[in-house]
């Protein structure tokens, strides 16, 4: 059965995270929540929605817009939550859709995901602590046009991966986050430690280590 959610995207207090203006949400987040994959948590945005950086860029949501949450990757999922519920809905939103519509660049969105997370409401060392999941193990892209793009892969399907990454490393880099709540500068830093190959390219096939997608899941010699 479906059902019909409303979350009120203003009832946050807006936060300035950079520049001079408020970071904010615009309009409200209504959504259907669809029932035909029960495996996949898969909304219908209701109407229109979006968020203002405090830089002055809008992340707009059309509505009519089905989110699957695929931008969010594994570890994320199993370390902070699901990206549809608790108290970062709202930016998992605008994110979900900007790792759709792949208008803007990656590290762009990631970002604004961090921004969007501290607007919300979320505290500052559990917004760096998703930031540092998206950061190492995020979905990236490439931009269309761009020379990667055009002279590697011809232009033709979508250029979309995921890094290869050493999830207990990336693990304990949490747990560092959250007590230390560094800098968003070193945390970018100490993500690229935890990456075993950052891609986009094929990955050599390493007889040594299993992965579950992206994820690193043993190494076996």
């Amino acid at each position: 059965m479906k059902r019909l959610l409303a979350w009120l995207a203003l009832a946050c207090i807006p936060v300035a995270v950079q520049g001079d203006e408020p970071a904010r949400f615009e309009g409200r987040v209504v959504v259907e929540w669809l029932d035909d994959d029960p495996f996949i948590p898969r909304l219908r945005l209701m109407q229109d929605f979006g968020f203002r950086q405090s830089a002055g860029r809008v992340w707009r949501v059309p509505g009519g817009q089905v989110l699957e949450g695929r931008g969010v990757p594994p570890l994320f999922r199993d370390r902070i939550g699901t990206p549809f519920e608790g108290p970062f809905r709202k930016a998992a939103v605008v994110y979900d859709y900007a790792t759709q519509s792949r208008t803007n660049g990656w590290d762009d969105a990631q970002r604004m995901f961090y921004e969007a997370a501290i607007a919300e409401g979320v505290t500052s060392s559990e917004a760096k602590a998703m930031y540092l999941v998206l950061q190492a193990q995020g979905t990236r892209w490439e931009l269309p046009g761009s020379r990667c793009y055009g002279a590697c892969h011809g232009g033709g399907e979508p250029l979309i991966w995921r890094p290869l990454v050493d999830d207990q490393r990336l693990a304990r880099l949490l747990d560092w986050v959250r007590a230390a709540d560094p800098g968003l500068d070193e945390v970018e830093s100490r993500a690229r430690h935890a990456i075993l190959d950052p891609g986009p390219h094929l990955f050599p096939p390493d007889h040594c280590r299993e992965y579950s997608g992206s994820t690193l899941i043993r190494v076996v010699c």
